[in-house]
């Protein structure tokens, strides 16, 4: 395997961001709420509409503190995204007959959220970030004492020696992956889709998404200086052929171009990123 420029974990730019020079930090964000988040935390989370506001940006706050990732400071995880796939109604049949799902990068668990509302029970979900984003989610969410999942911070590229994933190795139903892959070059991203391959058995789905361009290659970012690598979904299949001959398994690829709209996203703020950057969604199965 040719080397990576990228061999990191995660990219030192979460932890160095100045507000004031950041593309992608918005000084207010409440109102890229969608009304579907409004609801569950008017219904789910029992928060009144009239406080939302001010529950979003102290929430965003602490975020920041944490881990400064584009979708932090420009509120991309005010929306759930696993909802918006075309598996999801699977996803859910599959969640609700018991299943087991893993949001890997999982954050404050939005979409894990979605999914109970949606009628999952939450012990069979998971959540694992390389960040422990989780406590500011209970609070987000008011539901630590009913909240039945687990949450693990752990590198899901260590998932092969991690003891804290063990349960999850080769013994995961489900796998659900947003804005992770991308942050690589080609070559961590066949590392990252690897590391995926042993959390799977045959029948199991692995669904997400990431930034995407018509045409596929390499970008470095205003903001972020890391030179990562831009799918299609001609080269995501690619990817896992390569990924799929060097681990024995088979899978079954299917990638769909969206604008960043279908997330709620003003296109023209995100044009930052270079020219044709759009979003990626993805649903690999594995066959064998």
């Amino acid at each position: 395997m040719a080397e990576s420029q990228t061999k990191y974990s995660e990219p030192d730019y979460v932890q160095k961001q100045d507000k004031s020079q950041c593309p992608f930090w918005r000084a207010t964000i409440a109102e890229r709420t969608p009304p579907e988040t409004h609801e569950l935390l008017e219904t789910y989370s029992g928060i009144p509409h009239s406080e939302h506001d001010d529950h979003i940006h102290r929430t965003r706050d602490r975020l920041w503190e944490i881990r400064q990732y584009p979708c932090t400071g420009g509120g991309g995880w005010l929306k759930a995204q696993l909802c918006l796939s075309a598996v999801y109604p699977e996803v859910m049949a599959r969640a609700k007959a018991g299943e087991t799902v893993v949001d890997i990068g999982t954050f404050i668990g939005h979409d894990l959220r979605r999914l109970v509302v949606d009628g999952a029970p939450s012990d069979h979900l998971w959540g694992i970030d390389i960040a422990n984003h989780f406590d500011v989610g209970f609070d987000f969410f008011r539901d630590r004492e009913r909240w039945q999942g687990k949450f693990i911070e752990a590198d899901f590229l260590t998932v092969e020696t991690n003891p804290t994933l063990k349960p999850l190795r080769a013994n995961t139903d489900i796998v659900f992956i947003a804005s992770v892959l991308h942050q690589w070059d080609w070559v961590g991203q066949v590392r990252g889709a690897t590391a995926l391959t042993h959390f799977t058995k045959p029948g199991s789905l692995i669904a997400g998404l990431q930034m995407g361009k018509p045409v596929a290659g390499a970008v470095v970012m205003q903001g972020l200086k890391v030179p990562l690598y831009i799918q299609n979904p001609e080269s995501f299949a690619k990817l896992w052929e390569e990924v799929g001959a060097s681990t024995g398994t088979r899978w079954e690829t299917q990638a769909w171009p969206h604008p960043w709209e279908w997330i709620g996203i003003d296109s023209a703020e995100m044009a930052w990123m270079g020219p044709g950057v759009q979003l990626l969604e993805f649903a690999v199965r594995r066959v064998a």
